[in-house]
């Protein structure tokens, strides 16, 4: 009897603590690049003249979507399509501020599990190669992805890398917004935690040359493990001047708990609507 309490207790315990901490959250794999961060630059003054307003956008394009689920060693699809459709439905529901809609134009099965474990020196290439298809988003489902040295939920690449229409989503995170942050970085978003292009101060003074050069998202000085079962920010990070860092939970972009996160910015919705229009018309339906 006491062995089957302790267990209880033990599983109990378990439950709470990922439930608490979010622990056993895999990070987002997307980490900016010296050449977007160039073009970031370069376009930002022209972003920023560009004439958006959320309230005004009324044309709908849709963008097709290849689904590939790579079958696991025993066979098995390891996937349901109702979640990977309502994945996709999530999405939407912010897309649609931009007047984007994403649809299932195909689903695919790989036959071969070897494909199933992408890495960045995996036969990634030959599954591309192979399997991916021109004017559409090519979403792979895999039973593991790692963007070195770590695994991650997925990855993508940000629309100025030629014949970039390739999303890789650990099958774990088909539900919920996983999709719709990858998605969020294939049109051209930052994480709001990024820095390669230079921390941005809690006070936000530098927003337009740092962070993720977007003014109208907090200063977050990476979420990950660092928001709580409420979605209250646990952290204690200070600055480069020493001041207490005041994060968003909320943001789809920060690596927030998964069911905290719920929103895109309107700054964050012009910037993903110019470089769909910049980089990637080419997918319209």
């Amino acid at each position: 009897m006491m062995k089957i309490k302790y267990s209880v207790y033990l599983i109990v315990f378990v439950v709470s603590l990922r439930s608490s901490f979010g622990q056993f959250q895999l990070p987002d794999g997307v980490t900016a690049t010296p050449s977007f961060l160039d073009e970031i630059r370069k376009n930002y003054a022209g972003e920023n003249a560009y004439p958006f307003d959320l309230n005004t956008v009324s044309q709908t394009v849709k963008i097709p979507v290849r689904v590939h689920i790579i079958k696991n060693r025993n066979g098995f699809a390891g996937v349901n399509l109702v979640d990977v459709n309502n994945s996709v439905s999530i999405a939407n529901s912010y897309f649609k501020n931009i007047g984007i809609r994403f649809f299932i134009d195909s689903v695919n099965y790989v036959n071969d599990y070897n494909y199933g474990y992408i890495t960045n020196d995996s036969n990634t290439v030959e599954l591309l190669t192979k399997f991916g298809l021109v004017n559409r988003i090519n979403l792979f489902l895999a039973d593991s992805v790692k963007k070195a040295p770590y695994r991650s939920y997925g990855y993508t690449y940000f629309p100025d890398v030629a014949d970039s229409n390739y999303i890789f989503l650990d099958k774990n995170y088909i539900t919920g917004n996983a999709l719709t942050t990858l998605l969020g970085h294939f049109m051209g978003l930052l994480s709001t935690h990024e820095n390669l292009g230079g921390s941005e101060l809690a006070s936000e003074n530098n927003c337009a040359t740092s962070g993720d050069y977007i003014c109208d998202t907090y200063a977050d000085p990476d979420l990950y493990n660092k928001v709580d079962s409420t979605c209250k920010y646990i952290g204690t990070a200070r600055d480069n001047n020493g001041k207490y860092f005041v994060p968003s939970v909320a943001n789809l972009m920060s690596h927030s708990r998964e069911d905290c996160k719920c929103i895109f910015s309107p700054l964050q919705y012009r910037r993903m609507y110019y470089y769909y229009l910049k980089y990637r018309q080419n997918l319209k339906y």
